[in-house]
């Protein structure tokens, strides 16, 4: 491979290395990353499914044929390496020799690298562009990540959450079980492709926990799955937020609450007299305004609005106080079965949720939810309370 251009990103501190390389070159890099779908976790394969990509595919097979210049493929390097004291612009380099070891991931260029693949023999010898985006962790990745994502229509929603931050979600699950490892074999975090439903407390869909790390970092509960993610406020919000390494423990923590209140609530059992979405505990955080409402309220609690920076110690205290309050709230819902099976009064949330507006009835179900868990989490005297008819109808 030829360097044609070195250059640090600051924004991400990452390293962008452009280069052309003979596509025999290529192969022998990014085969076994292709063969695994990118070498990311849930990254979208080559679109086989689609009629309009099968058209777009064969136009750029016939344009490669005839010559074209593809735009560089971008290629993922998670290492410790300081490359630019390594390279030199305008050398030439062996790549499987200068990227030995490194976790290779296709980040943006499968459908390309599918082209070349398919047209392989006959064109060894031809030059195509690699860009090399090299980070020391794979959360450094997300941030280029978004930024080739935006705005690519073929994806569903879902699954485009699903994949730019799927090198999150492993490590979601793990620290949540190092945490808590009291929930290890309650809780279950499935993905898109594993045709799962939630049917008890404490199953939730990967998508729906990305969703909620989305809502934490941005501390809002407006989060609309439907429109596009990378909106320019709410992705550089985010990236703000997922800079400050020492927020993610936070998440952690929040998100371990939530399954452990998930699971109290799922105890109270007695069927709400009056219908409606919620007819006994288990449904309150199958609702995704509810699970958004406590995980915002939480983060607000504990970080502040978004706006707001907190020295850390500040921050310590709150989680804290958070972690405390918590507690006695999971410990008047043991308390209160099986003597008071009404506590959570499921008729009076039906009955409030019966009474929102109807045109924006997810927007008006998050604040609400937000509003009533920020109340539980400031009410210092939780002992008395007898039932939670008063925080629904606030």
């Amino acid at each position: 491979m030829r360097i044609i251009a070195i250059d640090r990103d600051e924004r991400s501190k990452c390293i962008s290395i452009l280069t052309d390389m003979e596509l025999e070159e290529y192969q022998k890099l990014t085969k076994k990353s292709f063969d695994a779908n990118g070498n990311l976790n849930g990254q979208r394969g080559v679109i086989t499914k689609s009629a309009a990509a099968v058209r777009i595919r064969k136009r750029m097979q016939e344009d490669f044929c005839k010559g074209a210049i593809f735009p560089q493929v971008v290629l993922g390097i998670q290492s410790e390496k300081d490359f630019t004291k390594m390279l030199k612009e305008g050398e030439y380099y062996d790549s499987e020799e200068i990227f030995a070891g490194c976790i290779i991931s296709i980040i943006d260029g499968m459908q390309r690298s599918n082209i070349y693949f398919k047209n392989y023999s006959g064109n060894e010898t031809r030059k195509i562009r690699v860009e090399f985006w090299i980070a020391n962790n794979g959360e450094k990745l997300l941030y280029r990540m978004l930024v080739l994502n935006t705005g690519q229509t073929p994806w569903n929603t879902r699954r485009q959450i699903e994949v730019i931050f799927g090198n999150l979600s492993e490590n979601i699950e793990s620290e949540l079980y190092q945490q808590y490892p009291e929930l290890m074999g309650k809780i279950d975090i499935y993905g898109i492709d594993d045709g799962k439903r939630r049917t008890q407390a404490g199953k939730y869909h990967k998508s729906s926990i990305i969703e909620l790390y989305l809502g934490f970092n941005i501390r809002n509960v407006k989060i609309n799955v439907s429109d596009e993610l990378a909106e320019e406020y709410q992705r550089f919000d985010m990236m703000e937020s997922i800079d400050r390494e020492e927020s993610f423990p936070n998440f952690i923590c929040i998100l371990g609450m939530m399954c452990k209140l998930d699971l109290a609530f799922a105890k109270f059992k007695n069927k709400s007299e009056i219908s409606g979405q919620f007819s006994e505990g288990k449904d309150i955080f199958g609702s995704a305004p509810a699970c958004t409402g406590f995980v915002v309220a939480s983060a607000e609690y504990i970080m502040g609005k978004v706006s707001v920076e907190r020295k850390k110690e500040e921050v310590s205290r709150k989680k804290e106080k958070y972690q405390n309050q918590m507690q006695n709230i999971l410990k008047k819902l043991d308390e209160s079965l099986p003597e008071n099976s009404n506590y959570l009064s499921l008729d009076i949330l039906n009955s409030v949720c019966a009474g929102l507006s109807k045109s924006r009835i997810g927007d008006e179900m998050r604040r609400l939810f937000k509003d009533v868990f920020m109340s539980l989490l400031k009410y210092d005297a939780i002992d008395e309370v007898s039932s939670l008819e008063d925080f629904w109808k606030e």
